[in-house]
């Protein structure tokens, strides 16, 4: 830390003993692009013909001829001109010129190659690293919430090393509907690689761009290419970030005097004494305790930082770049020093052999160390939300309290309950091989694959609490590691030919193959003396060990060609032909088809009149077809002899046997119909640019556990017998504008998508305990179902006339009331429950606006969901949850009485007078909308000549806010909007303030 805040207290001495007015008509500065400085640009007065041109280093210097100038020309060859504003006693200028290149001729990443972005039709979003860059998130998966169309991702908790939700354009299947991720042509995941590697990352949303991957591609793909060096002299870069973390969202309790006023109130209307006496209140009124238990187990701030350094270049046909980072997230949980550390290390390597072969390599490798308490995170989180404030968390002598009714103090169990130690190591890495025999042909090898190694370690120690009856008295030690080699090799050849000018054309075949193996082992054993050393060789008793391993392939050869005619009409079509190990061999293969055309309408003659106007135009349609393999039943297809203990019984002893696991030899993939209607707009010389995209998908023959008559014996196998529906559509926009000096873009993203289950054989699934979904023809998959509400009962006479639940003795007038769906005079769940919508996310947003000017530079980026419903249950919405003694929260302070009939909440109870109120209904299912404000970002460039006198190319400081602000009918109960757990038991969403530094020398 001494090294950094020297570092900053020299560039301030620079800035301030810099001169801004060393020549009063002399202006210098330095002329730049994306890629870094520009050389041999021509800076002009405008209105003479006085100028100069810039230095190998992008520097120049005009002598002004006039005191009165008011403007310079800068022109370069593939740059648009600009006209830069002279600004009276300013002397030094960073200006950064944009290329005269279409957009639509920027290069875009897709499956097993490039294409130009005008030549795309299928549906593809791209995420560059301006987008990410400056984010102060622990893994690549956040910094893309609200980036793209149709890319869904729910961060439900800040946990450190947890990793968010993610699908695209919403659920097609009832199994997995995780997309597909492929870093640098190796099929991997998001969850370590370093966000500050990533150059550019593409979403292909529909058949025709995701094809090309088969059955692995039925949820989408998501394609990451990590950063290569650059033309030049090798560039050191250095990214620092330190900032601080603080919890969001608690329950709002009410106080101490008002929880035991309520619980009174909720005894009396039990039947039951009241339980505190006035003079007990109005001690609780002037003297609390007022103890919070959910906000006393979190520390008030807890740090993260993180540190990468990269060095990248080219020359001579060699490119690299070397990387290192080192992230530290620290715990919010109070304890021994929870948290979280990564360390990535990337190589990546190329090197051209004459101007035919090139060979390279890319190699990543990431540790994550992570040091958690010892028990499941509900046991920690779930009392803190039950236990009333009149209780302290610690007595006068600093001892663990035992709250009445409770044997354990969670805050015990963090600080002194023993630990949990996870150590995950992965290895990814590909060589690769590019021949090129003739200018219209490549031939290209790349071998892939990455090593996971996961390790953990936990001892849960025994707790001496002070006082008596405490629980958490037993110690234990679980060791379990796991460990995964997946291989993925691939070759292809590329041919590209241009006839007559007009005619482009394209073809690429290819095979690979993908091998997978793992295995487990873990073991567990109890009583360790002295509480001490808790390794698993000292445990007097080992409870148990098991262990497992699994393997799956899959083999393909694929294929895609493509044409395009005059610059105006498209044609492309995709095959994959997959054989999956997880099917028998008459049903292993599958051919997964796709075709793809657009309409390049702005090339044609009658457009040109309004060209100043739309600038460009594009209409593409795609159709294809996509298998599915995602199910955790590998083996399946195939009966499978198991050995178990006390199979038999005879002479009433238990006897070890064998048995055989279902297996239905039939089942095959399940396959995915998509459709997708394109249209790209560009208006005003690109500065305005706007996609719209319509989708529908039906996935057939999904895999479903049917029951099957109880005389099988042997449970249910996986059929084909389901299908369901998803439609929806994306509109995208980016806007880019100036005003006098300043720069400023806006781009705005909306997606909505929602599935119907089209098929299910006749049969519904009731699914749930706490919170029932249901799988019907005609619903969305997993919708809520549950009895409606319909007010409160008010009076005696008011319940003879209603229909009453059959699952309750009586009930009372402040008691809820619901519909009688089927009109039988009678509640219950069998027949009166009702499809009340479900969690999953509607109207996705995403919305980013930054400007910069003289070298300050500003964004804001705001994303959310305009529907969701989200059902909650417990002790944050029900009061007195389980007959528990507490606690209350203010939502429950408006509760019906006999002088507040239009309460939100019903009429108090505890116990068994609770099973109506407690009932599963729509009572519980809560408008989950949000917006957020999600990243605020404020950077300073230091200017090119203070920097030059150091050596170093720019410095550029930023302050960064993360989850700053949201908005969303929640709020009010203490709840994240993103929380998917139903009870919301769990790690809250943090807000972060960072301080950001980049060096680039």
């Amino acid at each position: 830390m001494g090294k950094n805040y020297l570092f900053l207290v020299l560039i301030a001495s620079l800035l301030i003993s810099f001169n801004l007015h060393a020549q009063q008509n002399a202006i210098s500065g330095i002329i730049t692009d994306e890629a870094g400085p520009l050389p041999g640009v021509s800076v002009i007065e405008k209105g003479t013909s006085n100028g100069t041109v810039t230095d190998f280093d992008g520097r120049f210097t005009l002598n002004l001829q006039s005191n009165n100038s008011e403007t310079i020309v800068i022109t370069f060859m593939g740059y648009k001109t600009m006209e830069v504003p002279v600004v009276p006693g300013k002397s030094d200028y960073q200006i950064n010129l944009e290329s005269e290149v279409n957009q639509l001729d920027d290069v875009v990443v897709v499956g097993y190659g490039t294409e130009k972005r005008a030549n795309l039709t299928g549906a593809v979003s791209t995420i560059e690293e301006k987008s990410i860059q400056g984010k102060p998130v622990t893994n690549a998966y956040q910094a893309l919430q609200g980036e793209s169309s149709g890319l869904i991702i729910q961060n439900t908790t800040s946990r450190p090393g947890s990793v968010p939700s993610i699908n695209i354009r919403g659920i097609s299947t009832i199994n997995g509907n995780t997309p597909l991720i492929v870093v640098d042509g190796v099929i991997s995941s998001l969850n370590n690689v370093n966000p500050n590697n990533i150059e550019s990352i593409s979403v292909l949303k529909d058949a025709a761009s995701s094809a090309i991957y088969g059955s692995r591609a039925a949820n989408g793909v998501i394609l990451v290419t990590t950063k290569n060096g650059k033309e030049g002299k090798p560039k050191f870069q250095y990214r620092g970030s330190f900032g601080v973390q603080e919890p969001t969202n608690f329950p709002k309790y009410a106080n101490s005097w008002e929880y035991a006023t309520l619980r009174n109130e909720a005894l009396i209307n039990s039947g039951l004494s009241p339980a505190f006496t006035p003079e007990q209140i109005q001690d609780f009124r002037e003297n609390g305790p007022n103890t919070y238990w959910n906000e006393e187990i979190y520390k008030d701030m807890a740090l993260q930082s993180s540190h990468n350094l990269s060095v990248s270049g080219a020359d001579n046909g060699l490119n690299y770049l070397l990387s290192l980072g080192y992230l530290d997230q620290e715990s919010l949980f109070k304890g021994p020093e929870y948290g979280y550390e990564r360390y990535n290390a990337r190589m990546n390597i190329s090197k051209e052999i004459g101007d035919k072969l090139t060979i390279g390599g890319r190699m990543s490798f990431a540790r994550n160390d992570i040091k958690d308490h010892a028990y499941f995170e509900q046991w920690i989180v779930e009392p803190t939300l039950r236990i009333p404030p009149i209780y302290r968390i610690l007595d006068e002598n600093g001892d663990y309290t035992l709250p009445s009714g409770s044997n354990s103090n969670p805050l015990a169990q963090l600080e002194v309950g023993g630990t949990t130690r996870n150590q995950n190591d992965e290895f990814l890495g590909n060589f690769s091989i590019e021949l090129r025999p003739t200018e219209n042909i490549t031939l290209r090898g790349v071998f892939g694959g990455n090593i996971t190694s996961n390790k953990s370690h936990q001892f849960r120690k025994a707790i001496d609490f002070a006082y008596p009856g405490g629980g958490n008295n037993e110690n234990s030690v679980t060791d379990n590691y796991y460990r995964s080699l997946y291989l993925n090799p691939y070759v292809t050849a590329a041919y590209d030919k241009t006839f007559g000018e007009k005619h482009d054309f394209n073809l690429l075949i290819g095979g690979s193959t993908e091998k997978f193996k793992d295995e487990f082992f873990g073991v567990t054993g109890i009583d360790i003396p002295g509480n001490d050393f808790g390794v698993i060789s000292n445990a007097g008793d080992i409870q148990g060990a098991n262990g497992s391993g699994s393997e799956w392939a899959i083999q393909s050869v694929f294929g895609k060609i493509g044409y395009s005619y005059d610059d105006r009409y498209q044609l492309n079509g995709n095959i994959r032909y997959d054989g999956s190990s997880r099917f028998s061999s008459e049903n292993r293969w599958g051919v997964f088809p796709s075709v793809s055309a657009g309409w390049i309408i702005s090339n044609e003659d009658f457009l040109k009149p309004i060209e100043d106007i739309v600038s460009f135009a594009k209409i593409r349609a795609s159709w294809g077809q996509l298998g599915n393999q995602d199910i955790n039943d590998l083996y399946g297809y195939q009966s499978l002899v198991g050995p178990g203990s006390n199979v038999y019984s005879f002479g009433g002893v238990g006897v070890s046997g064998s048995y055989y696991s279902v297996s239905n030899a039939n089942r095959t993939w399940e396959t995915s119909t998509m459709k997708n209607l394109g249209l790209d707009l560009s208006f005003f010389e690109r500065k305005l640019d706007l996609t719209f995209e319509v989708f529908d998908n039906l996935t057939e023959d999904i895999l479903l556990q049917l029951p099957v008559p109880a005389t099988y014996g042997l449970g249910q196998p996986f059929q084909n017998a389901g299908s369901v529906r998803n439609r929806g559509w994306e509109v995208s926009m980016n806007y880019q504008f100036e005003t006098g000096a300043v720069n400023h873009s806006f781009n705005f993203n909306l997606t909505d998508t929602k599935n119907e289950i089209e098929d299910l054989r006749g049969r519904e699934f009731i699914n749930g305990f706490d919170v029932n979904t249901i799988l019907r023809e005609g619903y969305s998959i997993n919708s809520y179902y549950a009895l409606k509400s319909n007010g409160y009962f008010n009076s005696e006479e008011e319940i003879s006339n209603s229909a009453t639940p059959l699952f309750v003795n009586d009930v009372d007038p402040g008691d809820i009331k619901y519909v009688d769906r089927n009109g039988d005079g009678q509640i219950d769940y069998e027949n009166d429950r009702f499809i009340l919508g479900n969690e999953f996310p509607r109207y996705t947003y995403g919305a980013t606006y930054a400007t910069n000017w003289n070298g300050f530079d500003f964004s804001i980026f705001v994303q959310g969901v305009g529907q969701r419903q989200q059902w909650l249950r417990g002790e944050l919405v029900e009061a007195f949850h389980n007959n528990n003694e507490g606690p209350v929260y203010q939502r429950h302070l408006d509760r019906w009485t006999p002088q507040n009939l239009d309460a939100s909440y019903p009429r108090l109870t505890v116990g068994a007078e609770s099973v109506n109120n407690a009932a599963k209904s729509d009572f519980y299912i809560f408008d989950a909308q949000y917006l957020r404000i999600k990243n605020v970002q404020l950077g300073y460039s230091l200017p090119a000549t203070a920097m030059q006198q150091m050596g170093i190319e720019n410095i550029r400081l930023y302050l960064t806010g993360l989850n700053l602000a949201t908005f969303s009918p929640l709020n009010d109960i203490g709840v994240d909007a993103e929380n998917i757990d139903a009870n919301g038991r769990i790690y809250p969403v943090s807000r972060i303030f960072s301080l950001g530094l980049d060096v680039n020398f």
